[in-house]
């Protein structure tokens, strides 16, 4: 960006935006039946013929020697070990094929490499409480000239982290205006939470989840509102419910997309349960003027997100490729290529569990400088529910860094401690 990396900024979108089976079956043969009188039919079938020719024994060297007795497979067992060995090529061909159409899809994104040392994981992080999650941002970009860096503020800011053992998908929305820490090599300074990507991109974007809310995030998927918009086309729209409130933010939202991306779409004049199709569920996202601004505009893009989960999870191939093709030229990504084919190979594994919007607690601060903002109350306290609504971590003592961040920002903004910050699910069990 081309400015000063200062409090200033041009927000002027603000308005619009915002059991395995073997082979064989069970009637296993331990070579010493022939003689056993038992419970088993007489033409118990052994696995070989019993006319075979007898193979002489043979004396093994020492002086008590022994025997044994070799028999040949019959034609029935032979053709078992045969479609063993087709059944694992036609796996082995379906693992090829699919790898083989993630190279093809892959191309279709823009890809950028992150490089671990300048992730900003805090010093003091404790790795061991979130191995065995995959934390992944997830950025939403009004970029008019298809660019997908720096020089974008961040419409979303999502944290979407993985469980990899119970497959389920837990969903952070930052609020957009949240003032927080911004790392810089000339010094940090702090501005509302979506100035990072404008001013780094991603990877300062990164930098500035990790730092603050002691996160080891390690990749990102930053998506263009006209790729959301060709997505949810692809699908057939989405289902969500639109209040009266917002039909006069929505239709304006749906009225300046159309003249940025060109895609024409009637305007949404009825409330209660709707299905929107892809532009005008876009603009049912970014709508921010009604309830509590940045706050609702975070449901309802969790909302949409959360609808075409479910809508996609019940599409066919042929839905989910046309997806795929619509969405991925709108896309950039620090994912490998390898990592999105371990990915795609539990895709329908994947379920969304619950979601939340952080800060959990928080005020209303604002300068001549960074505008209105929201401000955490306070932040340890909000990065420590954090912790626990991610990984269970219910005695989690944020490090050095992130209490550091906290007295600059009580000093700033004045909203010091309030207690324990519960969560949603911990709320509805107070009495």
């Amino acid at each position: 960006m081309s400015k000063k990396k200062n409090d200033h900024y041009d927000d002027r979108y603000d308005d619009y935006d915002d059991g395995y089976n073997d082979g064989y079956n069970d009637d296993y043969d331990d070579g010493y039946d022939d003689g056993y009188e038992g419970p088993y039919d007489e033409d118990y079938d052994d696995g070989y013929d019993d006319d075979d020719d007898y193979v002489p024994p043979r004396r093994t060297g020492g002086s008590g020697g022994g025997t044994r007795v070799k028999k040949k497979m019959s034609a029935n067992a032979k053709w078992g070990i045969a479609l063993i060995v087709e059944l694992i090529l036609i796996v082995g061909l379906i693992f090829a094929l699919v790898r083989s159409y993630i190279h093809n899809k892959y191309s279709l994104l823009d890809v950028r490499e992150i490089k671990e040392e300048d992730l900003k994981i805090n010093d003091g992080l404790d790795k061991e409480a979130l191995k065995g999650y995959t934390n992944i941002a997830l950025f939403g970009v009004d970029a008019r000239d298809k660019n997908l860096g720096a020089g974008n503020r961040s419409d979303a800011i999502l944290i979407a982290s993985i469980n990899n053992d119970t497959k389920k998908v837990k969903v952070i929305s930052v609020y957009r205006d949240t003032i927080l820490e911004i790392p810089d090599s000339d010094g940090a300074y702090t501005s509302k939470v979506n100035a990072a990507y404008a001013y780094g991109g991603p990877e300062l974007a990164i930098q500035t989840l990790n730092s603050n809310l002691d996160l080891n995030i390690t990749e990102y998927i930053t998506i263009n509102w006209e790729g959301l918009t060709r997505a949810i086309d692809a699908i057939g729209g989405v289902q969500v419910h639109v209040e009266e409130e917002e039909l006069d933010m929505l239709n304006a939202c749906l009225t300046e997309q159309i003249s940025v991306t060109g895609i024409y779409s009637e305007g949404v004049f009825t409330t209660g349960d709707l299905i929107l199709n892809g532009a005008q569920a876009t603009a049912y996202s970014r709508i921010r003027s009604t309830g509590r601004g940045d706050i609702t505009r975070t449901e309802r893009q969790r909302e949409v997100l959360s609808s075409m989960i479910n809508k996609m999870k019940k599409s066919d191939l042929g839905t989910i490729d046309k997806v795929i093709d619509e969405i991925f030229p709108y896309i950039s990504t620090s994912i490998t290529e390898d990592e999105m084919y371990d990915l795609a190979s539990s895709l329908l594994s994947y379920a969304l569990d619950e979601t939340i919007g952080f800060p959990l607690r928080f005020g209303y601060y604002s300068s001549d400088t960074k505008g209105s903002c929201i401000a955490p109350q306070n932040l340890t306290e909000n990065v420590t529910a954090l912790q626990r609504f991610l990984f269970g971590n219910a005695n989690y003592l944020p490090t050095q860094n992130v209490r550091r961040i906290n007295d600059q920002l009580v000093n700033e903004t004045g909203f010091g401690s309030e207690g324990t910050v519960l969560l949603p699910s911990e709320e509805s069990t107070e009495p």
